[in-house]
């Protein structure tokens, strides 16, 4: 008897589980990130949430389903601060992502043929949108309100972990307001985009803010920074070289 519980074990450990593919917050860059064209569905969920569990064997399916060219990654929002940086203020919610670029995003529960038709409309997207920002990465700068009514401590919070918006709203912020405050609140902005991630658009941003609140040696060590950057990766460096111009006349 013993010899044929023993077996019987073994045999129940061999059978596969019911598993998802789960993610944290330090799995995201090589699951949801992944630059391979193939859309991916970010699910997030918790174990007390009632239309979650509904949902729970209808996204496994879906994963599952060769039909459906997609992979479905389960994110516990009580284990994780992804879903708090992106703002995800109910669940069940998706978000639909591509070479790490956010396409759309839904909430609620759904009929599994809905589901499937978000995937596949998502899917024949063009790939554009800002990348997710997923990074709880800490900031050694402390983030200011800018004069303008919609500078506020509140909106800015929310592309804090951004570099992109971060960079463009810092780059129109330099193209259309003179306050001091506001530029003080771009330069904060910029510097947070640039240590989330360096770019040569993010460098060229910043000297011009530099140039702008007329800080011109720091300016010009930054344009020509931007200026090797953009040299390197065979980038256009006509913006960049007119402020160096201007810095040095």
């Amino acid at each position: 008897m013993r010899q044929i519980l023993l077996s019987f074990f073994a045999l129940v450990i061999t059978i596969p589980a019911f598993a998802q593919n789960w993610v944290t917050d330090e799995s995201m860059e090589e699951t949801v990130m992944q630059e391979d064209d193939q859309l991916k569905v970010l699910y997030f969920t918790a174990s007390w949430c009632g239309p979650c569990r509904y949902m729970k064997p209808i996204m496994q399916n879906i994963d599952e389903d060769e039909t459906v060219d997609t992979t479905v990654y389960f994110m516990d929002t009580d284990s994780n601060v992804a879903d708090d940086i992106l703002k995800v203020n109910s669940i069940p919610a998706y978000f639909f992502i591509k070479n790490g670029h956010v396409l759309g995003r839904t909430g609620s529960a759904v009929k599994r043929e809905d589901m499937v038709a978000m995937i596949e409309r998502h899917d024949a997207m063009t790939i554009k949108g800002n990348l997710l920002a997923y990074r709880g990465k800490p900031s050694k700068y402390e983030l200011i309100a800018g004069a303008n009514p919609k500078l506020t401590v509140e909106n800015l919070e929310t592309i804090w972990y951004d570099a992109h918006q971060l960079n463009a709203l810092s780059w129109k912020i330099y193209q259309k307001l003179t306050d001091p405050q506001d530029i003080a609140c771009a330069l904060i902005l910029i510097q947070r985009s640039i240590e989330l991630e360096e770019f040569t658009s993010n460098l060229e941003t910043y000297a011009h803010l530099l140039a702008k609140n007329g800080e011109n040696r720091k300016a010009l060590k930054m344009a020509k920074k931007a200026k090797r950057k953009a040299e390197k990766n065979n980038e256009f460096t006509g913006i960049i070289e007119e402020l160096i111009t201007k810095l040095e006349a």
